[in-house]
């Protein structure tokens, strides 16, 4: 054998067996490739299926926690309506024994005053029995006497209900001075209920604005009803008004010293107001501007004769919220209203059951349709010296009220203007012409049979 045969030999069997080697290395390379692809694969199934438990689980978790809080805040609101329950049992029944305990000692008061009523009542006619029989020095001690005896029925000693009903037959000024009598009585003047309706309308030239300032400073929570009917008051007092939080009532009318500047602070506190008089006032559009911006629940209005504001602060009452809750509405003696401010105003009052108009001479036919257009609700009406309206169209809207007044003749001479709303002159209101003399206040209630007929 050669040296070349030799070396090709061997290349050859050297390259054999690397191939051989090289193949089963491989096949076992793979095989083991394989095996840890399937691991990972295995490895990521597990990881998967265990972050998708773990997510679902969450996920139940979450609800299961919502459960219980909403368990748990319904088992609180039962338990809160149970206790609520329980309590305005409790309460019932120790109102009820209250009232029954009051009522009892209520009569027990009562029969005692009553006895010791009657017990004087005859003390007293046996006193004036022996002393018509005595001389007259016996009679003037006897008379001394009976005063004494009248000392002893105490009115303080009346239940609560009795008193306020004694006291409420007294004006202003005689609770004033019942209450300087001694302190018993000035304990009794000073119960809350007997200061819920304050008229100082009685008293408005004896009582200064310093007391009325007082009054209503220290009465401001107890304050219902307020009267000032023509009272001259310094600004200033009216302004005071505001501090009574809880007026329902306010009778401002023939005030000439209430401005809109009053009425602005009046707004801003009491916005609960349900009757407002204004008539004969000097307000403008200012005040017409806030009342429907503060008085959502006005239900009573009156504007008689208040003739310094116009057809557009009649139409403000229909802004925002306005006073759509209007029941009773005066404009008597405002001859300024038109037609177009009335049909503005009735296309929004629904609710309106009464309405004066009377002496509004501008005043037209055209105003009845919209009243039968938007007040639907409409009982009363008055319509006393409206010239420009037609006997044929009341008579037409007297089938839609209950109560009508009409009257088409010209207004009398002391309304101070004449049927054109212009003022009247000093030789007018001397020497009034023959028609006006003789006009009269007449209720014409036009019934559907007379329209028929």
């Amino acid at each position: 054998m050669t040296p070349e045969l030799m070396i090709k030999a061997c290349s050859f069997y050297t390259g054999h067996l690397v191939k051989t080697h090289f193949c089963t290395w491989r096949d076992i390379a793979r095989t083991n490739e394989n095996v840890a692809l399937a691991e990972k694969m295995n490895r990521a199934v597990t990881c998967y299926n265990f972050r998708l438990q773990k997510s679902v689980f969450h996920h139940w978790h979450s609800y299961m926690e919502d459960q219980k809080e909403k368990l748990k805040n319904t088992l609180l609101r039962i338990q809160r309506i149970i206790y609520c329950h329980k309590l305005s049992i409790i309460l019932t029944k120790w109102r009820n024994r209250a009232r029954l305990k009051s009522k009892k000692k209520e009569d027990e008061l009562i029969l005692k005053h009553e006895l010791q009523l009657k017990k004087w009542k005859n003390r007293l006619i046996l006193k004036r029995a022996t002393a018509e029989e005595s001389n007259f020095p016996e009679q003037s001690s006897s008379e001394g006497s009976l005063v004494d005896e009248t000392l002893k029925c105490d009115i303080s000693l009346l239940p609560e209900r009795a008193i306020l009903q004694i006291f409420f037959y007294l004006s202003l000024k005689d609770v004033i001075i019942c209450g300087q009598v001694n302190h018993a009585w000035m304990l009794m003047t000073q119960l809350n209920s007997l200061w819920n309706a304050i008229d100082f309308s009685t008293v408005k030239n004896v009582i200064p604005d310093k007391y009325i300032l007082s009054t209503l400073q220290r009465w401001r929570l107890n304050v219902l009803r307020l009267n000032f009917h023509g009272c001259l008051l310094r600004p200033k007092t009216f302004r005071s008004v505001s501090h009574c939080r809880n007026l329902q009532e306010l009778n401002v009318s023939d005030c000439p010293t209430f401005t809109d500047e009053s009425m602005r602070h009046i707004s801003e506190g009491c916005p609960g107001v349900l009757y407002l008089n204004l008539s004969n006032t000097t307000i403008t559009n200012r005040t017409m501007r806030l009342l429907p911006r503060h008085f959502h629940n006005l239900q009573n209005l009156s504007l008689a004769y208040c003739r310094g504001f116009t057809d557009k602060g009649l139409q403000y009452l229909n802004l925002g919220n306005g006073c759509h809750k209007l029941i009773y509405l005066d404009l008597s003696g405002c001859t300024q209203i038109t037609d177009s401010a009335m049909e503005m105003l009735s296309a929004k009052c629904h609710y309106l059951h009464i309405l004066d108009i009377s002496g509004c001479v501008l005043l037209t036919d055209q105003i009845l349709e919209d009243l039968q257009i938007g007040c639907k609700q409409l009982r009363i009406l008055k319509m006393q010296y409206c010239t420009n309206i037609s006997k044929k169209a009341a008579q037409r809207m007297s089938s839609k009220v209950q109560q009508q007044e009409y009257n088409s003749n010209d207004p009398p001479h002391w309304f101070g203007y004449d049927r054109e709303g212009d003022p009247l002159t000093e030789l007018d209101n001397v020497t009034p012409s023959k028609g006006a003399s003789e006009l009269t206040v007449e209720k014409s209630t036009y019934s559907s049979e007379e329209q028929v007929a």
